[in-house]
Formats: C-alpha cells, sequence, structure tokens
C-alpha cells in the first residue's frame, strides 16, 4: 500500500529526514520508503510501503501532522501524511477501450497485441531479475516463472526505465548504478484474455517480495497497468529484437574495436618499455666498460710510472765514482 508524507523544506538531507520518519512509524516499519519528484520546491515527497492495509492506517493515524527537527536545523518540520488513491485499470475501462479500436466484441477475432492480453509491470527491480551482476538485463526465464501463475504466457519482453527519486543524500539523486538502470518495465504477453484478466485482478494491491533462507524478506512496490501501444504486436516485437541484435552486433563491435585499441596501445607501452630497459642496459654497460677503461687505464699508468722509477733506479746505478 502507498502512502506520501510531505515535509516544509529547509535546506537538509533527505536521508536523515527518511530516519526520522522511520523512527516517528514505530514500532512498526515501512517496508520501503522512497523520494519521489516534489510538484513543489517546499516540500519533499516521499512514498512508502507497508505489508498491510492496517499497518499503514495505523502509521497514518500516528504520524499525521507529527512534528520534529532534523540536525543542524531549527526548523520545526511538519508531516503529512496519506494513503495514496491508486487509480487501477478496471475491466469496463480495458474492455472498452480494445472494442473501441478494434469494434470486434470476440476476443480471440483480434490480433495479439492489439487486445487485452498484455500486461504492463512497471518499475520492476533490475537486479532481482538479472542472470549475475555481469549480465545485469532482466532474465525472460525469470519472468515467466514469476508471473506464469495467472495462465499460459505467449511472450515477455522489457523496455529499461530509470526511476525519479531513488534514495539519495539529496533531492538530485543518482537512479543508475555504472550505466545500468535500476528498474525496468515488464510486459506480459498472455495467450487469451481470460489469463490477462486473472494477472490484472490478482496483482492488485500487491507488491513484490523477494526471500533467501535466513534473510529478512524484502519487498519492492510495481505499478500495474495495460499496454495501450501494441508494444507486443508481432511486427513490433520483430522489429525490436531486429533493433536489439543490431545494437548487441554495434556494441561488440565497439567493444572489440576498443579491446584491439588497448591491446595495441598495451603493446606500444611494452615495447616502449622494453626499448627503455634496453637504453638503461646500454648504459649501464656502458658506464661499466667506461670505468673498466678508467680502470685499465689508471693501472697503465701506475705500471708505466713504476717502469719509469726502475729505469731511473738503473742509471743511477751506472753512474762512475770518480
Amino acid at each position: 500500500m502507498c502512502m506520501f508524507s510531505r515535509i516544509i523544506l529547509p535546506s537538509i538531507s533527505s536521508w536523515e529526514v527518511m530516519e526520522k520518519l522511520h523512527k516517528l512509524a514505530e514500532p512498526e516499519r515501512f517496508t520501503t520508503i522512497r523520494l519521489q519528484k516534489s510538484p513543489a520546491m517546499e516540500l519533499l515527497l516521499f512514498e512508502g510501503l507497508f505489508q498491510d492495509r492496517e499497518i499503514m492506517r495505523y502509521v497514518i493515524r500516528n504520524m499525521n501532522n507529527s512534528k520534529f527537527k532534523v540536525q543542524g536545523s531549527n526548523v520545526i518540520l511538519t508531516v503529512k501524511i496519506r494513503e495514496d488513491a491508486y487509480d487501477y485499470p478496471t475491466v469496463e475501462e480495458w474492455e472498452t477501450y480494445f472494442r473501441t479500436i478494434n469494434g470486434k466484441r470476440n476476443w480471440s477475432e483480434c490480433t495479439p497485441g492489439e487486445r487485452a492480453d498484455t500486461v504492463i509491470i512497471k518499475n520492476l527491480p533490475t537486479k532481482w531479475f538479472s542472470l549475475d551482476a555481469n549480465n545485469p538485463k532482466p532474465c525472460e526465464r525469470f519472468l515467466r516463472d514469476a508471473f506464469t501463475l495467472f495462465g499460459t504466457i505467449r511472450k515477455v519482453d522489457y523496455e529499461d526505465c530509470v526511476e525519479e527519486g531513488e534514495l539519495g543524500d539529496d533531492i538530485t539523486s543518482l537512479t543508475s548504478q555504472f550505466g545500468i538502470p535500476l528498474t525496468f518495465n515488464a510486459y506480459i504477453q498472455y495467450q487469451n484474455y481470460t489469463s490477462f484478466k486473472a494477472a490484472m485482478s490478482g496483482l492488485k494491491g500487491k507488491q513484490l517480495m523477494r526471500l533467501f533462507p535466513g534473510q529478512k524478506p524484502t519487498f519492492s512496490p510495481f505499478v500495474v497497468d495495460y499496454d495501450r501501444t501494441g508494444f507486443m504486436t508481432d511486427k513490433i516485437h520483430k522489429a525490436r529484437k531486429i533493433e536489439r541484435e543490431r545494437a548487441a552486433e554495434e556494441a561488440k563491435r565497439k567493444h572489440e574495436a576498443y579491446m584491439k585499441q588497448q591491446s595495441e596501445l598495451m603493446a606500444k607501452q611494452i615495447e616502449k618499455q622494453k626499448r627503455k630497459r634496453r637504453k638503461l642496459e646500454e648504459k649501464k654497460m656502458a658506464a661499466k666498460k667506461s670505468k673498466k677503461d678508467k680502470r685499465r687505464k689508471r693501472k697503465g699508468d701506475i705500471n708505466e710510472c713504476e717502469k719509469k722509477e726502475k729505469s731511473t733506479d738503473c742509471d743511477s746505478a751506472l753512474i762512475p765514482l770518480l
């Protein structure tokens, strides 16, 4: 369930405000709370969720009009909290829409993707549906496993989405990590209208839960709608697949060119280091040779001096005595 809290905005940290909201909600606790884009600069707008409606209403009664201060500010902040009125699509709405654009009452006569058969599930966490950190794209098998509960799935697809106002230390916070979107929109196309209707009814008011053995469950909200764009028609789906393959080939080509460039650069650096080492070795050898030559020359000079001294001694010994 959703709720919003509005806070008069001085220059403060949104993280600190969230900690205060958590304390005000005790002994209950938000399953998630995150900063949203505010319609006015003087407000901080948050969206929080709880495990069930009763807990949410209890917290609303206790938190509404609460006041608190944050560190480093003398301004008293006031909490305004209410239940979010989520305008969920109705059976009458989608039946009227598709009958209007198709002019047919029998769903089986309509082309897949142009009838009521595709559920859009928005703001799903990317890392919950990816194979691993090295492959951050959503896995179609995981999507099928998660939503096949309502009936036979014909096709699944997705589009990246960057959700505004993810948790951050200020109002303008990061929404992706290392270029990877944190959330995506899933398109689940069911084989027939019965499965589509079951999914639309079954997902109403729900949120996603992830549970690992020995750990507390984590929750993620999502928004449900039906597709009005023909995103999953065979023609558009095929064109999108071709475009993705082309983009993948282009990315692969760029990656290979980059790796080749890096390899050539590394080879040049290695060759440069080798030349530098050779020059250094040659310099050392030259210095060593010069040192030896100097030693030899010094030794030769000493020997020459000794010879001269001996010759002088011999010459002095031949002088006749008078």
